[in-house]
């Protein structure tokens, strides 16, 4: 939470000055809360659960399957033993965005290296009377020692990988070179080599064994490369630790797949994870689908994501809803002279803002619910009460005036909202009690939403003035082909320099005019359940609207 300075009000009467002045703090947007990524639960409560599992992430490159499974291991570190197995241990930019990962990638080569080294019939002394090299060997069999010595008490079964073992000695599997060895030091590590067979599998096992009945969680990237290197195909790898760990250890396995489509493996796995990533309208857009998890509930099967940070970070498709309490609204910085602020500083920041003296569109898309919308236009109408600036107002939807009225009230001083805020309301049958209503006719909109009459009506307040139309609403009272007769409105608005926001629908009979029209053109839409926003005046990235109910303005996270 960031507080903010004291911020002051101010309603101006020709007999009397009202101040309001208020003190508040606002939850700041900080990229640093979403180092860690958020993962699905579902995905997290599957390899929770009793019994062992294997797990398949599958999709295209840089759809980010690594990040995934890099960041279950992260979040699970506490309750399982990882063991990363990766044929791309090299990878600096996997370093970088999971430090942790060098270490790991280190330590699991040392490991490899001595569990090549003791399981070799080899002298009790070396040979060697170099004394540095038997100084670095004992130093290998200390390590393996450590991470991997058994106590006696519990044991992996291994009958799956002995038959494998058994076929690539007899020459009937496996494509594996020869016994060579060799060691280097560069004084901070030992890297062994020498030609056993399996060595990362067998050092699966003993890690996991040496573990038990604390459960293991084995990630392999990816299981194809594995499968090329060992000349076996991926069913028989998968096979085999199904059997030995998974079914009988209780281990959890992660692969990592390079295919995308649906193959044979599909049926191995105890659960599926698709990873996709594609363009719309020159955006990306990321999923995740959950296509199975065998024995686990699934609350959402889909979830839009990002890797802002290069870390995964799913949207939650949670309905807005709208705060029971507003705190005070605090007047935001407009961007620059020729713009005002949307009352939202991360709006503010992908957009720009509203430009004075032209039109601004804010669209929206089939299924986004009217609470999102509604959180954004109080956010702008907010800030234009809290400067004292008048602002006209044709909901796009209907609303409850006694609610609207205690938003308004916690939101902004009533007097200040009696002097500069104005809402159309076509029935006169209607008793709304409240002075910012204002009912017109509903006839004709060139007679209603003439400036000269409505600027009278805000003699209060100061410019620019807010024109905020919602067409939809137009159209079912006037007629289809409204935009002709609000003409005469716009062009007064934008020659006077004040600032025009039309909303319409996607299926707007006013909507081509309107974009041909605007300067800024905002799309709110619905994917997948989920609010996002974007651009097309300016053309921008897909954002996720980050709600939450204990603040009006939401958060934008972008889809990278």
């Amino acid at each position: 939470m960031v507080d903010h300075p004291s911020m002051t009000s101010v309603c101006e009467d020709r007999d009397k000055r009202i101040k309001c002045e208020i003190r508040i703090s606002y939850p700041a947007f900080n990229l640093s809360e979403y180092e860690t990524g958020k993962t699905p639960n579902e995905i997290l409560d599957f390899l929770r659960s009793p019994g062992g599992h294997s797990l398949l992430i599958k999709g295209r490159a840089g759809t980010g399957k690594t990040t995934l499974a890099l960041q279950i291991i992260e979040e699970l570190a506490d309750e399982q033993v990882d063991y990363y197995l990766s044929t791309r241990v090299s990878d600096e930019s996997l370093y970088r965005q999971f430090p942790w990962l060098k270490e790991k990638a280190k330590r699991n080569e040392i490991l490899k290296a001595g569990k090549i080294f003791l399981t070799k019939a080899r002298p009790p002394e070396p040979k060697s009377a170099d004394k540095e090299q038997d100084s670095m060997l004992k130093a290998a069999q200390e390590l393996i020692s450590a991470f991997t010595g058994k106590n006696g008490e519990y044991s992996v079964i291994r009958t799956e990988l002995q038959k494998l073992e058994g076929q690539i000695e007899s020459g009937e599997l496996g494509d594996i070179e020869g016994d060579d060895f060799s060691l280097d030091y560069d004084g901070g590590s030992v890297t062994l080599d020498f030609g056993i067979m399996l060595p990362e599998l067998e050092l699966a096992y003993d890690l996991a064994e040496s573990h038990l009945p604390k459960r293991s969680l084995m990630v392999i990237d990816s299981i194809e490369a594995l499968s090329e290197k060992y000349g076996i195909t991926a069913q028989r790898i998968m096979s085999t630790l199904q059997k030995d760990l998974v079914e009988n250890s209780g281990t959890n396995i992660i692969y990592v797949m390079e295919a995308w489509e649906n193959t044979d493996l599909d049926y191995l796995g105890d659960g599926v994870i698709v990873m996709n990533s594609e363009e719309r309208n020159g955006r990306r857009v990321r999923e995740v689908i959950i296509e199975k998890v065998r024995g686990s509930k699934i609350d959402q099967w889909k979830y839009m994501f990002t890797l802002m940070n290069g870390r995964m970070h799913i949207f939650d498709p949670v309905w807005p809803g709208m705060p029971e309490q507003f705190n005070p609204h605090y007047p935001v910085n407009d961007p620059n002279p020729s713009r005002v602020s949307s009352g939202n500083e991360n709006i503010d920041s992908v957009f720009g803002g509203f430009p004075r003296g032209a039109i601004s569109l804010i669209e929206v898309g089939p299924d986004v619910p009217q609470e999102a919308v509604r959180r954004i236009e109080l956010s702008l109408v907010a800030d234009f009460l809290s400067k004292m600036r008048g602002v006209v107002w044709f909901p796009l939807t209907s609303m409850n005036y006694n609610l609207l009225n205690q938003q308004i009230e916690q939101l902004i001083n009533p007097d200040c909202v009696n002097k500069c805020l104005k809402i159309l309301h076509h029935d006169s049958y209607t008793d709304t009690g409240y002075p910012f209503i204002n009912v017109i006719e509903g006839s004709d909109a060139s007679h209603d939403l003439k400036w000269n009459s409505l600027k009278y009506l805000l003699s209060g307040s100061t410019a620019p003035h807010l024109s905020l139309l919602g067409y939809d609403a137009l159209e079912s009272i006037y007629a289809p082909d409204v935009m002709a007769s609000t003409a005469g409105h716009l062009d007064a608005m934008r020659r006077l320099g004040n600032v025009i926001v039309a909303e319409a629908t996607s299926s707007s009979n006013s909507l081509k005019a309107l974009a041909n029209q605007s300067t800024v053109h905002i799309k709110i839409e619905s994917l997948s359940g989920t609010v996002m926003i974007c651009g097309e005046k300016p053309h921008t990235k897909y954002h996720y609207l980050e709600f939450h109910n204990d603040r009006l303005r939401p958060r934008l996270l972008p889809m990278v």
